[in-house]
């Protein structure tokens, strides 16, 4: 978040300044908001003010369809890590790159998590594109995706 104002004024030399203008850096973490002297200070977000500089008055702004798609995206990884991870493979991506093991029992986990892995990503895409196709769009919570994906493997 970046603080700022909005600056219209006439300095010493009689110029006229227009414009916005920035306060110390706000990543700094020894500086707050309360750092900030002048009450006429804004939040800025994605050049969105989302607040005074007073933190109690800061509202983000609700994430888009896709910030939310891209969430739920990433909660179906982390879930098909979670059962890969199960049978005591690292990730997703470990348990997949046996697929050509010489090892016949890798090689097996491998086939069985890869089909089982493909019917999740298109269970879940066809779920979130008939969801957000709704007006308004009907988005469905991560335990929901979740519930409505195939059973695992193991």
């Amino acid at each position: 978040m970046i603080y700022a104002k909005f600056s219209d004024h006439i300095d010493s030399t009689g110029a006229r300044f227009t414009g916005i203008q920035l306060a110390p850096d706000a990543s700094d973490p020894s500086f707050t908001a309360y750092d900030v002297p002048n009450t006429s200070w804004f939040v800025l977000d994605a050049n969105n003010v989302i607040g005074t500089r007073d933190p109690a008055t800061v509202v983000p702004p609700a994430p888009t369809i896709a910030q939310i798609i891209a969430a739920l995206e990433s909660a179906v990884t982390a879930y098909v890590d979670t059962v890969a991870q199960r049978k005591g493979y690292d990730s997703a991506v470990s348990c997949a790159s046996y697929s050509a093991s010489t090892n016949i029992t890798y090689a097996a986990d491998a086939a069985t998590f890869i089909a089982w892995r493909d019917q999740v990503w298109v269970t879940c895409e066809t779920m979130l594109a008939t969801d957000t196709a709704a007006t308004p769009p009907i988005i469905p919570t991560e335990a929901d995706v979740i519930a409505a994906l195939p059973n695992a493997p193991w």
